[in-house]
Parts: structure tokens; C-alpha cells; sequence
């Protein structure tokens, strides 16, 4: 192999290095004590970023592991799911940022696609997500694998459904991140627990018409359960979520 050649292939290397960000909350025992290890072992991630809103679960990873890829930070005060999930992508170093739920699982396969993916496309634009084709068992949007999902394509395309633009476990470029504004926002995130991904989502259609590609062969692990953020604040915070879908509706409209 030519010094040229090496030297593209490492520069490669290090450009889709991915960051994976978990926002938690006392998911350690259940979700994460299963999980983690494999994070840990796949070549795909150089750092993990765990942002835990009381610090529970970073006190017990740390009686537990012992890697250079953590980065474990506790907030001093609950921020709830949206700034959470947003503070943890703030710390992140690359450019590809895999924001997944402490409760779902992403296997090497996963992240295996979506650097491929990323190779295939040679985005030149950084208002992208790339998402995931199915969230196993009960989520599958294959029938959008050829269609970018953006401002103009939610006025003609039926099939994107706000599911898909709420279900997240999402890789992100950094650049969405580093621009999205919420100096207004602060009323509707902080009642947002039950649909944060789909305002998330909506925010960065509105203000930087994010482009989202349905990735082939990226799926993950989606578990639902009793404790989940959704089922156990939907009935307090409902009349923001319907806030939420009225705002994203409004992005289907052609007027």
C-alpha cells in the first residue's frame, strides 16, 4: 500500500469515527448493565458520552468500567429529555453523533451501515440525519429507503408519518447540533417529555431544512416498556404534544 493510500484510508478512518451519545436516567440495571459492554468492544465508536440526569447510573458504571471511550458527565439539575438529549451531543468530538435511547440497543451492524453509508453518499451539505430502517420488533420504514425526507418532500409524500420523525435513536451530524436555536422554545421543551424527538426533528426541518435519509441495513433494538418517558408523561404534558403535532402538521401544508 502506497504512503497516499494510507494516508486516505486513515483520514477516513478517523472522519467516520462515530460518538455515541446516551441520555439516561436510572437505566442502568435494566437496559444499560446489558448493553454498555458491547459499546465498549465496537470499533465503530471512540467515545461514549453518558449524560445522567441524577447521576445514579454514572455512579454505578463507574464501580463497573474502566475505559477511555467513556466520557461520563451528571447534570446538576434535571434538564428533561430534550436539553438532555441535547447537552449529551454538545460534548460530542466528531462530526457523526449516534443519539440513542438508554432503553434501545444499536448493534455493530448498525453503525457498520451507517459508515457505509456515509462513504456511499459523500455528503456536501451537513444538514443530515441518517435514520434507521427499522427499530425491531415493531418499526419498519423501508418503504422510504429512496426517498430524502425534507421540507419539500413532507408536502408531497403521505408515508412520512410523524412516527418516523419521532422515534429517533438517530446518527446526527454535529453541524445540526451546533445550530439549531431553542432561545424561544423553552415553554414547549420543557413540557415536551412524551414527543422531544419529534419537536427536535421539526425544529431542524423548520430552521435548517434537515435532510433525512432512511439508511439500509441500520436497525436497531427498540424496547417498549411501562417505564417508558412517553407512557408515563403523555397524560400531563398532552396538550404541549398536540402543540408539537399541530407544528409539524403545519410542514405538510402547501400554503
Amino acid at each position: 500500500m502506497s504512503k497516499n493510500v494510507f494516508k486516505r484510508e486513515v483520514i477516513y478512518m478517523v472522519i467516520t469515527m462515530i460518538s455515541l451519545c446516551i441520555p439516561t436516567m436510572d437505566r442502568y440495571d435494566k437496559f444499560l448493565s446489558k448493553t454498555l459492554h458491547s459499546y465498549v468492544d465496537n470499533p465503530y465508536i471512540n467515545e461514549i458520552i453518558i449524560c445522567d440526569e441524577n447521576g445514579e447510573d454514572v455512579k454505578k458504571i463507574k464501580n463497573v468500567w474502566q475505559s477511555e471511550k467513556l466520557k461520563l458527565h451528571t447534570n446538576e439539575k434535571r434538564l428533561g429529555p430534550f436539553l438532555n438529549k441535547l447537552k449529551c451531543c454538545c460534548l460530542a468530538q466528531n462530526e457523526w453523533i449516534a443519539l440513542i435511547d438508554s432503553d434501545n440497543f444499536a448493534d455493530t451492524n448498525y453503525f457498520q451501515a451507517c459508515k457505509e453509508f456515509i462513504q456511499q453518499q459523500s455528503f456536501t451539505k451537513k444538514n443530515v440525519i441518517l435514520a434507521p430502517v427499522a427499530g425491531m420488533p415493531n418499526y419498519d420504514f423501508s418503504n422510504l429507503l429512496n426517498v430524502p425526507i425534507s421540507k419539500e418532500t413532507m408536502k408531497t409524500n403521505n408515508n412520512i408519518s410523524n412516527m418516523l420523525l419521532n422515534t429517533g435513536n438517530f446518527v446526527i451530524n454535529k453541524d445540526l447540533i451546533n445550530h439549531i436555536d431553542i432561545r424561544q422554545e423553552s415553554e414547549i421543551i420543557e413540557h415536551s417529555s412524551a414527543c422531544d424527538v419529534l419537536l427536535f426533528t421539526t425544529l431542524l426541518l423548520e430552521q435548517l431544512d434537515m435532510q433525512m435519509y432512511i439508511v439500509p441495513n441500520m436497525k436497531y433494538n427498540h424496547t417498549t416498556h411501562s417505564g417508558s418517558i412517553y407512557l408515563t408523561t403523555i397524560d400531563q404534558t398532552r396538550k404541549y404534544a398536540e402543540q408539537v403535532y399541530a407544528r409539524t402538521n403545519r410542514l405538510r401544508s402547501h400554503t
